[in-house]
């Protein structure tokens, strides 16, 4: 059982992605999620707070599986990137739409804060991908990383776009491979070669990530279960049991934090946080980190 915000958040983007931001009303989204319009404006004052909301939980999942990944040590790094590079084209299929607005932009938002917290949200993706192939090819790359993110935007749109006009699944296991085989291609004869791009070049493609930080597992686990506690303590006493709450957020904080956690006990935590039907963000992102 999702909580009432993240029932929210799933069912606008549902609606997001089969439409346009633009053509979805809140009604529309109320309907969707089976709750009073009123009920959302409770938590979200406007429909462009909820798409601000939506962008930083959209980009906290991918984040928090990326960083999984990258913690994975059975998986070569060329492995890793592949993966990583499946994981995005599957996010995009799913969310096409969606993902349309934030990769090519929106001349219909008028909304200032939506608009920054859009080119925020893409130059993000732009630097982690660049973060992405120096964890992959090494720090040999650097001189030419940029030109390596070009070319892999554009593979990875180009082939978004063949899946669009086709109009059916294609397989995305030989197009992340034919992505990754192509970028060790370049990697191995562009080795001692310096970037196509002039810094100022390279500055105006990465402008607004000056926020930026990667953010490693322990990094988001931390924070995570900060918003956990945090979460657990507003819960009306009257409503939930939460001594029994704080107890199971403080052994699966103990568990985690361990060289070895047990999984089974780290499953067992989870599901019974699950169960409450709240808490849902920090739950869901502490599964991906530990379980997923």
């Amino acid at each position: 059982m999702l909580d009432k915000k993240t029932d929210i958040l799933l069912a606008a983007r549902k609606l997001f992605s089969e439409k346009d931001f633009t053509s979805v009303s809140m009604q529309a989204i109320a309907e969707e999620c089976r709750m009073s319009k009123a009920s959302i404006y409770k938590l979200f004052q406007s429909k462009e707070d909820l798409l601000l909301e939506l962008l930083s939980f959209n980009q906290k999942q991918m984040v928090a599986a990326a960083s999984r990944l990258q913690e994975n040590t059975a998986l070569t790094p060329e492995e890793r990137l592949m993966q990583k590079v499946k994981m995005e084209l599957e996010g995009f299929r799913r969310n096409q739409q969606f993902f349309n607005m934030l990769t090519y932009g929106n001349p219909k938002l008028h909304n200032n804060r939506v608009k920054q917290h859009i080119h925020q949200t893409r130059s993000t993706i732009i630097c982690w991908h660049r973060d992405s192939l120096i964890q992959a090819y090494g720090e040999t790359i650097l001189p030419f990383v940029w030109d390596l993110v070009i070319i892999l935007h554009g593979m990875m749109r180009e082939f978004l776009m063949l899946i669009k006009i086709e109009e059916k699944p294609l397989e995305l296991d030989p197009i992340a491979e034919f992505i990754i085989s192509t970028l060790n291609q370049i990697v191995k004869n562009k080795e001692t070669r310096q970037s196509l791009l002039p810094q100022e070049a390279i500055e105006l493609y990465i402008h607004s990530a000056s926020s930026y930080k990667p953010k490693d597992k322990s990094a988001l686990l931390s924070e995570s279960l900060k918003e956990l506690h945090k979460g657990i303590s507003s819960l009306p006493a009257a409503d939930y049991d939460v001594d029994e709450l704080t107890s199971a957020a403080a052994m699966l904080e103990e568990e985690a934090k361990k060289e070895e956690p047990r999984a089974f006990l780290l499953k067992s935590l989870i599901g019974y946080l699950e169960q409450t039907g709240v808490l849902t963000q920090p739950v869901s992102m502490l599964k991906t980190l530990l379980i997923t």
